[in-house]
């Protein structure tokens, strides 16, 4: 009876709390200083709202053990390997920049065994994809909304929408993020559509779903097609083909109808797009090209870093930094604008770049348990959870949306978990769920999710600090001074902190504040790179009386960037 009793409080705290995420947190837009995905506020509120529902399911299973499945373990020891490099990486700094990388993996580890261990009803289940669904509807309002009135848009999204169109879009505020998310939910769609088990027994509120459902489709899908995203394009056919061949054939005397909203609602969808946009497929591509060709160069030169450090990688947090100067410290240096690259636009080689074979080994061990969980013993309903993750998996292979948007890689935890669910209940096994003999683990957890919710929010209340310093400097630079690191989003706060002590010298005139920022300076572009910080230090540098050590940061930030005329 205390199994079930804490077993339901946890399924319930999860059910609320996604909703809370989903239908809420997702949506909030907010004021911000520019920049997009992980440079917004948003995504902290999201990553407040996953590690408060950790928190909340492990305490409902205080009284319980946690029930493992093969493809759990399997995961486990990938995000083993995944974070053992840090150990090795060569700067203090750059394990500081890894660290967030490797605790939203951790914190999405956690919540998906918690999940698997929530024991959701079949009912909860459809709740939760039809939270997805509704999480992307919104999102399409949002950007529909951006593209043709954004007077309608808060402040923040209107300002947005208005410098960049048809780039800054959504609430997510980057193109791509917003299409992969919205192909997501289009997925969830022609799955409820399609499989005659979510079909209602009620014939009048059947057909309103229906209708529902087939509506919502050819918005995502005109939507889709409206954002000219070539990431978006591509999911939604894959989703469209994938979908229409799960349920091509039935078993049933009469076929189900929503197999015809899955063949005709997303062709209307983007004939009623392809009328609505200002050109043309061909134009929209043509405007990619200089991007297609920026992302070959890209991969090119990560493959040529790997091939110098196959084995023990560059180190974790490193990326930033050796890119720039790989492409720079050569006979003829490269420049195509990339001075500045956080990530080369793959998931695989960014773990390989970084932590060598061992995180290789650690990303290829993921894959397996992904391979294993779905295709192993495929069932239609497996393969339609699959097709509702292909969106972001393309997305993956193509940028980096789970460091953009948590909310993507909440919707990857669930939909995964779901699947394991199913694994286990179609084929019982002895050893897939053994029971763990560690029964304060829950307790464990809670403690350190409560402090990973606490960390989350210092930082959101930080960042709106740093909004603030940006937009006037001389009133919150001592208040910056002041801020705690929490190493959530460091980049940001030491660069913030170490042009707040320019400011305070110009009103102390006291030189040891440019000593200070001196100190920072020089680590920050140890990590990181941007002219502007370069030239600040090289000027400040000479008027300390360091002219040798500003020539060198001359010639270096010339090498990083030949076309800035300050370095010429």
């Amino acid at each position: 009876m205390t199994h079930r009793l804490s077993t339901t409080k946890a399924s319930r705290w999860a059910e609320g709390m996604l909703t809370l995420i989903l239908l809420g947190l997702t949506h909030v837009a907010l004021s911000n200083t520019g920049g997009s995905g992980a440079d917004l506020p948003e995504p902290l509120l999201v990553w407040c709202g996953i590690t408060a529902t950790i928190a909340g399911c492990a305490w409902a299973m205080a009284r319980q053990t946690i029930a493992l499945s093969f493809s759990a373990r399997l995961m486990l020891a990938a995000a083993i390997l995944l974070t053992l490099p840090l150990f090795w990486s060569p700067s203090p700094d750059w394990q500081r920049d890894a660290l967030p990388r490797l605790a939203g993996l951790w914190a999405g580890m956690t919540l998906y065994i918690l999940l698997l261990n929530c024991h959701f009803s079949a009912r909860q289940r459809q709740y939760v994809l039809w939270l997805i669904a509704a999480a992307a509807t919104l999102q399409t309002v949002y950007s529909l909304a951006g593209l043709w009135a954004p007077f309608l848009l808060p402040e923040a999204g209107r300002t947005a929408a208005m410098l960049s169109p048809h780039i800054g879009i959504g609430v997510f505020q980057q193109r791509n993020v917003t299409a992969s998310f919205i192909a997501t939910g289009a997925a969830v769609l022609l799955w409820l559509a399609a499989d005659s088990r979510f079909t209602l027994m009620h014939e009048a509120r059947e057909k309103r779903r229906r209708v529902a459902i087939f509506t919502a489709i050819v918005l995502l899908f005109m939507t889709l097609t409206l954002l000219e995203s070539r990431t978006g394009w591509l999911a939604g056919l894959v989703i469209w083909g994938m979908f229409s061949g799960i349920f091509f054939r039935t078993e049933e005397a009469v076929p189900h109808p929503g197999r015809w909203t899955v063949r005709c609602a997303p062709a209307l969808g983007i004939a009623v797009g392809l009328s609505l946009m200002n050109g043309t497929i061909a134009r929209a591509l043509q405007d990619h090209s200089d991007s297609t060709l920026d992302r070959v160069f890209i991969l090119q030169q990560t493959w040529q870093m790997i091939a110098l450090h196959p084995f023990s990688g560059w180190g974790y947090g490193g990326f930033p930094w050796s890119f720039a100067h790989f492409i720079a410290d050569r006979a003829q240096p490269l420049y195509l604008g990339m001075n500045e690259l956080t990530h080369p636009h793959n998931e695989l080689l960014f773990w390989w770049v970084e932590g060598g074979i061992v995180a290789l080994a650690g990303i290829l061990l993921l894959l397996a348990a992904g391979v294993m969980l779905f295709l192993r013993h495929p069932t239609r309903h497996k393969l339609a959870l699959l097709g509702c993750l292909l969106p972001v998996l393309l997305h993956m292979q193509l940028e980096y949306p789970l460091y953009q948007s948590p909310a993507h890689w909440l919707v990857v935890i669930i939909l995964l978990s779901f699947a394991d669910r199913l694994d286990a209940h179609e084929r019982p096994h002895p050893d897939m769920f053994r029971r763990s003999s560690l029964r304060l683990l829950p307790c464990a957890l809670t403690v350190l999710a409560l402090c990973g919710t606490g960390l989350v929010g210092l930082t959101f209340w930080q960042n709106q600090v740093l909004i603030h310093f940006q937009q006037s400097p001389q009133q919150y630079a001592s208040r910056v001074l002041r801020l705690y690191d929490t190493r959530i989003g460091s980049e940001r706060l030491l660069k913030d902190r170490a042009l707040s002590w320019i400011v305070r010298y110009q009103a102390s005139g006291n030189p040891d504040d440019l000593q200070r920022f001196c100190r920072l300076g020089r680590r920050w572009i140890a990590t990181w790179s941007d002219p502007d910080i370069y030239h600040n230090l090289i000027n400040v540098e000479q008027f300390l009386g360091n002219g040798t050590y500003a020539r060198q940061l001359r010639s270096e930030a010339q090498r990083l960037y030949p076309e800035d005329p300050r370095f010429s």
